[in-house]
């Protein structure tokens, strides 16, 4: 009777013959976001078909819809009360096509940036 030889220790799982073959591959990853990509794509083409749909068959997608208590945080722009008189009158005046371009001096007098410029560009070479 001849010695009996010992047993290789059996492969783990996912092992073949000493080689460990990866479970997550560079492509298999890529492959699951390019069916993660195309999934959006069709919600998103479903939803824009719910906004052009003039007859109200189509009901929205409800990966787009925003949940009750985020719309009490972020108001619609629409939704928003009308501002006072003062307010309005405040932003009014404060508006950038109501800045001064003048520069009033202490006897009254307002130049424009225009005379400043060529004011300033005469007396620029004065030492």
């Amino acid at each position: 009777m001849s010695p009996q030889r010992p047993q290789p220790p059996a492969p783990y799982p996912g092992e073949v013959q000493g080689h460990c073959i990866p479970t997550h591959t560079p492509f298999s990853m890529e492959n699951r976001r390019s069916l993660e990509l195309d999934r959006f794509y069709q919600l998103t083409q479903q939803q824009r078909e719910f906004y052009k749909d003039k007859t109200g068959t189509l009901y929205p997608i409800p990966y787009f819809m925003l949940p009750e208590e985020e719309k009490e945080k972020y108001p619609h722009p629409l939704d928003l009360p009308q501002l006072s008189a003062k307010t309005r009158w405040h932003l009014l005046r404060v508006s950038p096509e109501n800045l001064h371009t003048y520069q009033t001096f202490p006897s009254g007098k307002r130049v424009t940036s225009q005379e400043r410029e060529v004011r300033d560009s005469f007396f620029e070479y004065r030492a």
